[in-house]
């Protein structure tokens, strides 16, 4: 009971746009010089080890589009009986598949992290997908990635919890289910 109170404390975060990556200044797109005095007393520039804006990391999670609260999406009870140490998160990690294209069409995508482990749970919504299409499952790297159409939306779920489609068909129904 405490567990379950405790993560639906946690959940009341996690509304959209509360997981949105902060903006941070983005590194300089040329190497960065800082004078150096030779031995002749000449000064040389030296190019720093920073990187560079071509070096930009893949695009994580979060971010949340959207307008759905992800307590709407899955409740604290479903996410507890998924797994009682899971909770929201905020640690970034890549947008697997369909999941990358709902957050990329607008939708909602909601992160899940096992809180003592890297285990996640990442599960997206898309109200109005008109022409959008996904597989029904794919394997990114050690993700299954599941996607329901679920009347005029997509519901789509990914972790390293589902080999296939039938694993995730569960936390599917239950979030098409909650959209009704």
């Amino acid at each position: 009971m405490i567990v379950a109170a405790a993560t639906a404390l946690a959940l009341t975060g996690c509304e959209p746009g509360a997981l949105a990556p902060v903006d941070s200044p983005e590194p300089s797109a040329t190497a960065t010089e800082q004078p150096t005095e030779s031995p002749d007393g000449t000064q040389a520039p030296v190019e720093s080890d920073e990187p560079s804006a071509t070096e930009s990391p893949e695009v994580t999670t979060p971010p949340v589009a959207g307008e759905l609260p992800c307590t709407d999406i899955l409740t604290a009870e479903q996410l507890y009986d998924f797994n009682p140490n899971f909770a929201p998160t905020t640690e970034q990690g890549t947008l697997p598949g369909a999941i990358a294209d709902i957050a990329e069409a607008g939708g909602t995508v909601c992160a899940y992290q096992h809180v003592t482990g890297s285990d996640r749970l990442v599960v997206g919504v898309l109200q109005d997908a008109a022409g959008f299409s996904a597989p029904e499952f794919e394997a990114v790297g050690d993700e299954g990635v599941a996607t329901l159409p679920a009347g005029g939306a997509v519901v789509a779920a990914a972790s390293i919890y589902f080999a296939s489609a039938d694993d995730a068909q569960p936390w599917l129904d239950e979030v098409a289910d909650n959209l009704g």
